[in-house]
């Protein structure tokens, strides 16, 4: 459902979401995306964030909320970026509308996600 970790050497937090979820399973997510954020902001407070969803399915309303209150929470523990990367134009679509911040972008490879997240800011 979920996986979640920093990365010391790329400086950023690499979380990993799949399936279809339930407003429950958000908070569980939300729990471990809080530790790990709270583990990479004491080792560096700009730390950037890579979100692969490939298999992540657009989600109900009520958990695309969700994940738009956990963004907005992780972002304001760092300086960095964020990259999202998506499995289709539908959840490209939703990411956009739900997860608005001027460091968040949303992509349709890895490739350009981590590209992207080496640029220098």
């Amino acid at each position: 459902m979920f996986h979640v970790e920093y990365d010391r050497r790329t400086n950023c937090l690499n979380l990993r979401v799949a399936g279809f979820w339930k407003p429950e399973d958000v908070t569980d997510f939300a729990r471990e995306v809080g530790l790990k954020a709270l583990a990479a902001k004491a080792i560096r407070g700009d730390f950037d964030a890579c979100v692969e969803s490939l298999d992540f399915p657009v989600q109900a309303m009520d958990v695309a909320d969700l994940l738009s209150q956990i963004m907005r929470g992780g972002m304001a523990m760092t300086t960095g970026r964020a990259a999202v990367v998506v499995g289709s134009q539908l959840n490209k679509a939703q990411a956009e509308r739900t997860l608005v911040n001027p460091r968040l972008r949303v992509f349709m490879t890895m490739a350009a996600a981590r590209a992207w997240l080496a640029e220098p800011v």
